[in-house]
């Protein structure tokens, strides 16, 4: 099983009651390991337990109350945080397994695509921007969507139709949970291990992204025949990932 996750990262200030819980959880995480926190880090042997050990004595507090957060810092100096130990109800992460669904590439835009090779070996790949702007395209994919699928029967190729009708509940539901956070915060789209059944020649030409625009753009444009050919590759691609990552098909890659 590989995951990716949609993170919301929510300014500090947020967090009023326990914002000096965080600062000094901060402060202590960048002096232990000389920088923040990463859904992308990975602790060997016993890291983890000697850094809770060396943070609860720095907290004056038991272990086992030890809150842990994601958290990341802007070009200002401006914390913003993710708290790990928050209620489903209160979640700012979200998880697919396996797979991404097509309306998780919408909030973003081809050029917050950021991809690097991790020091163990594979690739990743992020897309981060602000949660306001993510707002933003989610309603106006939403109006091209609703559009299309408000023409008649005859003006919609049968293909897209049920594929328009996912992404339309699919951006409904993610713009209601993006209400609910501080539009000051950023929304980062983490492939996760999904990374690991992309193969590696292809890190640095994943673009779903700018894929899933160019075919609501074609759909606006009124060429479905157009927008149908994108989103049969976008499907084909997520699908053979898919199969990949649970088991289905052989996920080793031969590079020649």
């Amino acid at each position: 099983m590989a995951r990716a996750s949609l993170i919301v990262y929510q300014p500090i200030d947020v967090f009023k009651e326990k914002k000096e819980y965080w600062k000094r959880y901060i402060n202590f995480y960048e002096q232990y390991w000389g920088g923040p926190t990463s859904p992308y880090g990975v602790w060997f042997g016993t890291e983890y337990q000697t850094f809770r050990k060396a943070l609860s004595h720095h907290l004056g507090i038991d272990e086992d109350e030890i809150e842990d957060c994601f958290f990341m810092k802007d070009e200002s100096g401006n914390y913003y945080i993710v708290p790990l130990r928050a209620s489903e109800k209160e979640s700012q992460v979200l998880y697919s397994e396996n797979y991404i669904p097509l309306y998780w590439f919408v909030p973003f835009k081809d050029e917050e695509k950021r991809s690097f090779y991790t020091p163990w070996g594979f690739g990743s790949i992020s897309y981060h921007t602000k949660i306001a702007l993510a707002i933003d395209r989610l309603e106006e994919a939403k109006g091209i969507v609703k559009g299309v699928i408000g023409a008649s029967d005859d003006a919609v190729d049968p293909f897209v139709l049920p594929v328009l009708k996912d992404m339309d509940s699919g951006i409904g539901y993610l713009k209601s949970w993006l209400y609910d956070f501080d539009s000051s915060g950023y929304l980062v789209l983490n492939y996760g291990e999904i990374c690991s059944f992309i193969h590696p020649s292809m890190i640095q030409n994943e673009r779903s992204v700018k894929d899933i625009w160019e075919a609501l753009y074609l759909l606006r444009e009124g060429d479905t025949k157009g927008a149908q050919l994108k989103l049969q590759v976008l499907i084909e691609k997520w699908s053979d990932i898919k199969r990949r990552a649970s088991g289905e098909i052989d996920s080793k890659f031969t590079i020649q």
